[in-house]
This record gives structure tokens, sequence and C-alpha cells, in this order.
């Protein structure tokens, strides 16, 4: 908007809108360089709530740990480098003979015995299954499968070993069928 300016006489007309457009401009510029006067950041924190304490407390112990530990290690493995690194004594001479050896003996004696009888009772039982019985029967079903198959299973593996022998026959130059009259 003019707000009137087009009722004020201008000598030219060119320059004056110019001039308009150029205060325009720096009004514009203005605006956008213009520094707010309401403070908008976040307050400063106070410097008791800036560091974690207790963090910080949680953390030196932890390393004070780490080094207690690392200190026995190292102690241990010194101790173990000065002490004699040979052990060319012979500590089980004191421990040579031991105290229950007999009953130890007599235990074994009383299982043995008792597993020989086992074995011998298992050896004189009679079997309660008859396996003359399971052979005959087990003839029989052979003879059914006979009965039932298409096939007899002799003439299935003839077959398969007559096929076999004619590829390998066949692989090596022989003719196919030996039947076979060219």
């Amino acid at each position: 908007m003019d707000r009137g300016r087009r009722a004020m006489p201008v000598g030219n007309k060119t320059c004056n809108d110019r001039y308009i457009k150029m205060c325009q401009e720096k009004h514009r510029k203005k605006l956008a360089d213009m520094k707010c006067r309401v403070d908008n950041k976040p307050p400063d924190k106070p410097a008791h709530l800036r560091r974690n304490l207790k963090k910080e407390q949680l953390m030196e112990d932890r390393f004070a740990t780490i080094e207690r530990d690392n200190r026995i290690l190292l102690e241990k493995m010194s101790y173990i480098m000065r002490r004699n690194q040979f052990d060319n004594t012979n500590e089980s001479t004191a421990y040579a003979h031991s105290l229950n050896k007999e009953a130890r003996k007599r235990e074994l004696q009383k299982i043995t015995r008792e597993n020989q009888g086992i074995l011998r009772r298992i050896q004189q039982s009679e079997p309660h299954y008859n396996h003359m019985k399971w052979a005959e029967e087990a003839r029989r079903n052979e003879e059914y499968k006979k009965n039932i198959c298409e096939y007899q299973q002799e003439d299935i593996y003839s077959s398969k070993r007559s096929v076999l022998a004619s590829a390998a026959a066949n692989q090596f130059g022989a003719p196919l069928y030996e039947d076979e009259d060219v």
C-alpha cells in the first residue's frame, strides 16, 4: 500500500518508485536482522545439577574394585614366580595306605559274588519265548509275502542284475542284448 504517497507531488516518478523500493527493502532487511527482546533460551542449570555425582562415585568405586583385583592378581603371579618351580617332592608318601582299604575290598568281593549269582540264575533260567516258533512264523510270513507279490523276489533281483550287467556291457562296446542278431 502506498498510504497516500500517490497524492504527493514528485518531480520524477521513476526515481520516486526506485526510492520507495529501496526503502521497503531496507525495512525488510531490518525486520530480518532484528533481535528479539525476550529471552527464549532455557535457563542455565545450577552447577550442582550439571554434574552427576552419584554416577561419578559409582564409576570411582568400580575402578577401585578393578584396581584392587588387578593388584591381587599381580601379587599371586609374583608369588608363583618367586617360589620353587620344580615339584620334585613326593607328598603322597604320607598317605600311601588307605584307612578303609579292607572295607572297600570286602565290599568289592561282595558285589562280585552277587553279580556271579545273578549271572548264574540268568543262564539257568528257561526262556519264555520259543525261538523255533518264531522261525516257523517267519517262514510262513515269507510264503504269504511270495503269494501276495506280483513279481517274485528272485525275479526282481535277477532282472536288476541283468539290467546292470547289460548296461556295463554296453558301456564297453558290447551289444545291448545277448540274443540280438544284427
